[in-house]
């Protein structure tokens, strides 16, 4: 399988392909004709593990969502992956705007993006976490505790669903900082600016198993309170839902393969990540914000 890190823009690509229909009329082929006919896709990710990221020394893009978009797309011969890193706030409109096909790398589904994009089914169990200096110092175990000490500031990603999350739990805007990526928020915890980095536990699974921790530990217990626990999917354009949808039937295959469990493990997710039974995009989508 060739995967490569694709650079500059990439346009809609083959809308302007005419595909002819046995009754000979013309129509403009669609995002999914494409992929099939090439056998290959291009994909937004924002280069952090495990979601989506490239590996120090090879450069192959890998990540719980590229792995789970190899597999799935495999057997029907689309092996042939390009990736394009961005940052986590520009994966949408990047998506919108016709650089790459698919989004695989964190997204949560929330109704607000919903309206944005169309996902995939939902394929891990993603409830916030907190990271904190070594000995946790501020005895944060909860958005409760983050809101009833004026003393303490919270970081997070732009865009994030903690954000929506903590200010839902009474944290106060002027008590958070929000950063472009990881590396930002984790600077500035081990600077002092922030007494706690807020994100998805995959991301803090991930993080914590890095050569990036020392001096760092995760918040166990955390109580989210009332926060809803985010639920994450692979996204695609509104106007390519045949796609989405294959990738679905794909994906519902996949679930019920060792490959799955076996990508699972790899990235040190277990039964907290793994999304129940009856869970529905469309549910998550639907749901009051």
């Amino acid at each position: 399988m060739r995967n490569t890190i694709g650079q500059g823009m990439v346009a809609t690509a083959a809308a302007l392909f005419v595909m002819w229909s046995p009754f000979g009329e013309a129509h403009a082929e669609t995002t999914k004709e494409r992929v099939l006919r090439e056998g290959r896709i291009v994909v937004g990710i924002h280069n952090r593990s495990p979601w989506g990221f490239r590996e120090d020394g090879t450069g192959e893009a890998t990540g719980w969502h590229p792995d789970i978009l190899k597999a799935a797309f495999a057997e029907l011969g689309v092996d042939d992956l390009e990736f394009q890193i961005t940052e986590f706030g520009a994966l949408i409109p990047g998506l919108l705007a016709g650089r790459f096909d698919a989004v695989a790398s964190g997204l949560a589904i929330t109704p607000q993006r919903c309206a944005q994009v169309a996902f995939g089914a939902p394929d891990l169990q993603a409830p916030d976490a907190a990271i904190v200096l070594e000995g946790n110092p501020k005895n944060i175990q909860g958005y409760a505790d983050i809101a009833a000490d004026d003393t303490i500031i919270m970081g997070a990603g732009r865009g994030s669903v903690v954000v929506t999350n903590a200010k839902a739990a009474g944290v106060p805007e002027s008590r958070m900082l929000l950063f472009p990526d990881i590396e930002a928020n984790l600077s500035a915890l081990r600077a002092g600016r922030i007494d706690t980095a807020l994100m998805a536990s995959p991301t803090v699974i991930g993080l914590m198993a890095g050569n990036g921790s020392t001096g760092l530990e995760r918040a166990l217990p955390f109580d989210v309170g009332e926060a809803s626990t985010n639920y994450a999917a692979i996204a695609f354009r509104q106007d390519d839902l045949d796609l989405r949808d294959l990738y679905d039937q794909q994906l519902a295959k996949l679930k019920t393969t060792d490959a799955f469990t076996d990508i699972m493990a790899k990235y040190g997710f277990g039964e907290p990540e793994t999304v129940a039974d009856g869970i529905t995009t469309d549910d998550l989508c639907n749901a009051r914000p």
